[in-house]
């Protein structure tokens, strides 16, 4: 597409969101990934439209941002608008070099005007159910055949980490997963800060048998106070996993994962891709002495 085309359809495709909720968030998302090479697509997957940004063309393999929960709670009440004020995910996608990457927001998050209204609980209680996780998988299908991917590589902020292992069980050509600060084990987690189940949602951490041969990295923050380093420490001991390497980070849930990613891709993510990354054989013995007093 030659730069005024890309220029047109982008503004029409952002007067389509102007007046609904995010749409300011989208157009500023949408323009400055414009500049990165990206371009906007919006996704049915029925009943939801998924907001998405694309990179390149045709090519074998296609990497696949997925955004974490966004503003799902506001003042202890469902937010109105799940839209993220600061989408991690995406900042991590422009940061990446391959030749075929997708962003691809959640339900509810930076819809376009005339879109089907839909229920929080998809933010909330249902933010990992079976209609998310398959909507997901439908948008992730039809891009990868506009670009003629024969692999997907996963990579997920916070609740899109779960969001990632879901998705991974559920298909067969997924090549490495890639967590960033993941929402792993939701029981554990609701468990921990006092709240009540996420009727709903599925655990990421029930069926990792499913994903144990998939190469996968769980990046994690040390300070991390709304998904703590257990619940990937729990997860990397649920399954007898091929390859699954643990990597701290020295910081807390939201700051300085744009500033890492670089080094994190160069030193683990794009290694694992090329299948060259060695295998760590168990988690980090120092994690576990802070965390169980072992």
């Amino acid at each position: 597409m030659s730069k005024i085309g890309l220029a047109v359809f982008l503004a029409m495709f952002l007067t389509l969101g102007c007046g609904a909720p995010g749409a300011k968030l989208w157009e500023k998302a949408a323009q400055r990934s414009v500049g990165h090479g990206f371009r906007p697509l919006s996704l049915y997957a029925q009943p939801f439209h998924l907001s998405a940004l694309l990179k390149g063309g045709q090519n074998s393999e296609l990497v696949v941002y997925l955004e974490g929960d966004g503003r799902s709670i506001v003042h202890g009440q469902p937010a109105s608008d799940p839209t993220p004020r600061d989408a991690q995910s995406l900042e991590l996608a422009l940061l990446d070099p391959a030749p075929a990457v997708l962003y691809l927001a959640r339900i509810g998050q930076f819809q376009p005007l005339g879109s089907t209204p839909v229920s929080s609980e998809y933010w909330t209680d249902k933010r990992l159910s079976e209609e998310a996780v398959m909507a997901a998988n439908v948008a992730i299908e039809r891009v990868k055949a506009m670009v003629g991917a024969q692999k997907i590589h996963l990579v997920g902020y916070s609740g899109g980490g779960g969001l990632a292992i879901l998705i991974a069980e559920r298909r067969s050509d997924v090549a490495t997963i890639v967590t960033v600060a993941g929402l792993l084990d939701i029981d554990t987690w609701v468990r921990n800060k006092n709240w009540r189940p996420l009727v709903g949602s599925l655990n990421p951490i029930k069926n990792t048998w499913m994903i144990a041969h998939i190469p996968q990295i769980h990046v994690y923050g040390l300070d991390d106070q709304i998904i703590p380093p257990e619940l990937s420490y729990k997860f990397a001991n649920s399954a007898k996993f091929a390859k699954l390497t643990r990597v701290s980070q020295d910081t807390d849930h939201y700051s300085g994962w744009t500033k890492k990613w670089p080094d994190l891709l160069n030193k683990y993510i794009l290694p694992l891709r090329r299948d060259e990354l060695p295998t760590e054989a168990t988690p980090n013995k120092s994690l576990e002495s802070v965390l169980f007093g072992r």
